[in-house]
């Protein structure tokens, strides 16, 4: 996973819509999680930013999940009974991007604006 661009995503992203503070809190320590870890799967009990973070409730970190997961930044599997803890997973930066291919393009656009002149 490149940190960096699902930085640079996540802030570009604020530019059009900002995300609330609890989701900002909440992506900023699962990545700071990734980062110790060098795991793709957190796995997190879901009061652990809770005590972690001072005024962050339980209901704040559903919600700031929710908010980060319907904006496809991770994907969620709620706790079990046989696992309290919670996995958190980027999913964001896991899809491949697609990259421009310059020279294909500017080729394209030479050849299209040939055909266009007239005689």
């Amino acid at each position: 996973m490149n940190e960096i661009i699902l930085i640079e995503d996540f802030w570009k992203e604020c530019d059009d819509a900002n995300f609330s503070k609890e989701a900002t809190i909440l992506f900023f320590y699962l990545l700071k999680i990734y980062r110790e870890r060098k795991c793709d799967e957190i796995k997190m009990h879901p009061n652990k930013l809770s005590s972690v973070v001072k005024g962050f409730t339980p209901a704040n970190v559903a919600s700031a999940t929710e908010e980060l997961a319907i904006r496809g930044y991770i994907s969620y599997i709620a706790p079990t009974e046989a696992c309290s803890s919670g996995i958190y997973k980027f999913v964001k930066a896991l899809a491949p991007k697609r990259i421009r291919n310059k020279s294909a393009e500017n080729q394209s656009q030479t050849k299209n604006n040939q055909t266009n002149k007239k005689p």
